[in-house]
Parts: C-alpha cells; structure tokens; sequence
C-alpha cells in the first residue's frame, strides 16, 4: 500500500511501519491506483517559473486584480511578487523553507517568520497552505494524512478519492475526471468541515509535465483566489537567493 503521510506533499510515502508511522487501516483497490497516479504525476519537476493574472475577492466582494510572477524549487520554496502595470514588484511573499517572508514595495512594510509551512490567510483570506500552493503550481496534488481510503464513481462526472481519519470524519476528496487520471477538483477538510475547494482547469503541457492554466480557490465564507497562467517554465536554473527577501530599501 502507498501512503502518503502530509497534506504539505507527496513525498512522505510510507511502504511500511518501519517509518515510524501507522498505515491506514483501509485502502480499497481503486483508492490505491488514484493514489499512485498522483504521486507519479509530475514527480520529476524540481524547478518552476511562470507568470499570470490574479483575481482576489473576499466575502464582502472586494476584487483586487494584478499580475504575478513566481519562481519555486522543490516542495518548500517560492517566490511569489505581485507586479505593476510597467512589471515592477509591489508586493512578494517567499519562504526558503525555513522563514516565511513578506515585503510591500508601496508600503514599505517588511515581516519576516520562523515558519517551514505558514499557510496564506491573511494574505487571501484563505486558510490554504504555502506548500499546498507550491503543490498545485507544479500540476501535482496534496494529500492529507488519512486512516481510510475509498474511491466513488460519480455518474457521468468522474471519480472521486474520499480520505477519512480514524474518527470516520473526512479530511479530503479529491475529484478526477472520468479515466482517473486527472485531478479537476479538490476539497480540504478540518474536523469534517469543508476548509477550502481547489478547481484545477485546462491542463497545458510543459516538456513532459501537465500543469493547469487555471486555478480557482474559494471557501466556505466566500472568498476566492483566481490565477489565469500565460507563461510557464521547468527544469530551468534558480538561484537560492531569490527565496530570502530583505526590507525595501
């Protein structure tokens, strides 16, 4: 059986109890399968680059729209700059791994935070975390924790992974079209109560790699984070600096 031990990736894959970690105490055949295909989707990206259009609405419907680059390596480092109309940085938000870092170009504000896996709340109104992020713009999917794991057909619509803790309470679903091999959708849960919803569409090919051009991200009160990808880039040289950002001068 494959588990896969983190909702911040798929690399704690757990063959047996000789980790240190208990395996589930049920993985149905189909379950399985889904679970494979998405630790071998795109599991040789390392570095990525790529450029879109944000669109950030909070439940009061407030829209803040701008461009965005990004630049990441790995699970656990990003560089993530909101730009100007001439392509200048307003805003970028990085994490190496180990701190996580803000840095408002307009407002000359500077924070900086101990953290390997901060999560985005206060930057999008909503509770999703910076691996997760990572996770998605590389065209791959976070996996929770999980004791059981079930796979339902969705008449006509697909398939769809449901993964519960010990307590029966779902901690994940995660929706694939009708072969079972690309994710659409993906719902977080916390104690059994919907955390975000993830919509991946229009996949692109990049070399090798599947990556969607769109992500839409919401929750429950009504926030919603919308990227549109225009360019993208893999396998392509980057400098560890980036991920560090110093106060604006």
């Amino acid at each position: 059986m494959l588990v896969f031990s983190s909702c911040a990736g798929l690399s704690g894959l757990i063959f047996n109890k000789s980790t240190g970690h208990d395996e589930p105490s049920l993985i149905t055949p189909e379950a399985n399968r889904l679970l494979v295909a998405l630790y071998n989707k795109n599991r040789e990206i390392k570095t990525f680059k790529g450029t879109g259009r944000m669109n950030l609405s909070n439940k009061n419907s407030e829209v803040i729209s701008a461009d965005i680059a990004w630049v990441a390596e790995n699970n656990d480092k990003i560089y993530i700059a909101v730009r100007g109309i001439l392509g200048q940085p307003i805003a970028g938000i990085a994490t190496d791994g180990k701190y996580v870092y803000f840095a408002s170009h307009t407002e000359k504000v500077f924070h900086k935070k101990r953290s390997d896996n901060a999560d985005l709340k206060r930057f999008i109104s909503i509770p999703i975390k910076i691996k997760d992020i990572i996770l998605f713009l590389s065209g791959r999917s976070p996996v929770c924790a999980f004791d059981t794991a079930s796979a339902e057909e969705i008449e006509g619509k697909g398939i769809v992974l449901v993964l519960k803790n010990k307590a029966a309470e779902l901690v994940e679903k995660i929706y694939f079209d009708n072969d079972g091999k690309n994710v659409m959708q993906i719902d977080m849960f916390d104690s059994g109560d919907l955390l975000y919803r993830v919509f991946l569409n229009d996949e692109m090919l990049v070399k090798e790699y599947h990556i969607p051009s769109k992500l839409i991200i919401s929750d429950e009160p009504g926030n919603y984070f919308k990227l549109d990808i225009n360019r993208y880039w893999a396998d392509e040289p980057v400098s560890s600096s980036v991920f560090v950002l110093k106060p604006p001068e």
